[in-house]
């Protein structure tokens, strides 16, 4: 059972914390480039523990606007490293580090596989960081910046995935195929993931269309949360192809990671399409919000 409530009304930043159930908030929930619902990317809170799925080059200001900062945020999980979901890691790493106190503030925690590790400090963060300082004679390292927290390896459903028990939340992490477009499986992918929590909470991250993804977890979860673009092609799976589902699935389904024109009906939705662009009448359960709280009780 969840329930949709609103956040921050009185003008106080997001509590970090809950008495003990299951929070989600979608800090943004537009696409890549969009400019109208900030970035994908997602607090996931339980108890006195939190973690940001993401930290895209929006996610700071997504951040600000539920009055919290990156020095409020003590864990992260990238999915991939696309700039909307790993462009705002270099003010996570640079003000963690310099701006007064960090001793006291100590480092932020990372939830991150080792090979993944690797290429997302070598190809996408160490550039703005590495050189910053010398430390003990050598330039900085991702462990200089984050503390890791290492998932480990598990089979569900016939498929390896990762698992890490962040206080009483299970982040399942899944491999996704998402990039590049020739890719026809996750092998041959570059790292991409979404998350699983508590069993409970289906994030699909940014996926191709693979209708075996969502089918394989759909009888476990309870809420699904599915990327959706609004045009066929490329890398994201598109809302005609979602369309496709089976009905019990879609029912469980909010869509996000949705473009700037989500609601302008006339722009993407063209006649002869058998649906109506408005997602609830789709047998979806809607458009994924920004800025509330899915509270799992």
């Amino acid at each position: 059972m969840f329930k949709i409530n609103p956040i921050c009304e009185d003008g106080n930043p997001l509590p970090l914390t809950t008495d003990g159930n299951l929070r989600v908030v979608f800090i943004g929930v537009g696409s890549a480039f969009c400019k109208r619902k900030r970035q994908s990317n997602i607090l996931i809170i339980q108890g006195d523990h939190h973690v940001l799925v993401d930290c895209g080059t929006q996610g700071p200001l997504a951040l600000n606007d539920i009055g919290l900062s990156v020095l409020d945020v003590r864990c992260y999980l990238p999915t991939h490293s696309h700039a909307d979901h790993v462009g705002g890691f270099e003010e996570v790493m640079l003000m963690n580090r310099y701006t007064p106190d960090p001793e006291t503030r100590g480092q932020p925690q990372l939830i991150i596989l080792r090979d993944y590790q690797d290429i997302l400090w070598s190809k996408s963060l160490s550039g703005g960081a590495e050189f910053c300082e010398a430390n003990q004679g050598r330039t900085l390292q991702i462990t200089d910046f984050f503390d890791i927290l290492r998932p480990k390896t598990q089979q569900i459903h016939g498929r390896k995935v990762w698992v890490y028990q962040h206080g009483p939340m299970e982040i399942m992490i899944m491999r996704t195929r998402h990039f590049p477009d020739t890719a026809v499986s996750v092998d041959e992918s570059q790292w991409c993931s979404g998350v699983f929590i508590n069993r409970r909470v289906w994030i699909s991250g940014d996926t191709m269309f693979d209708p075996e993804y969502p089918q394989r977890f759909a009888e476990d979860a309870e809420v699904m949360f599915h990327d959706c673009q609004l045009f066929q092609g490329g890398v994201h799976a598109s809302y005609q192809e979602l369309m496709t589902l089976p009905t019990d699935i879609r029912e469980k389904i909010f869509l996000y990671h949705f473009g700037d024109n989500w609601d302008q009906i006339h722009t993407w939705v063209r006649e002869g399409d058998k649906f109506s662009g408005d997602p609830a009448k789709d047998g979806f359960l809607g458009w994924a919000q920004q800025q509330v709280a899915y509270d799992f009780l």
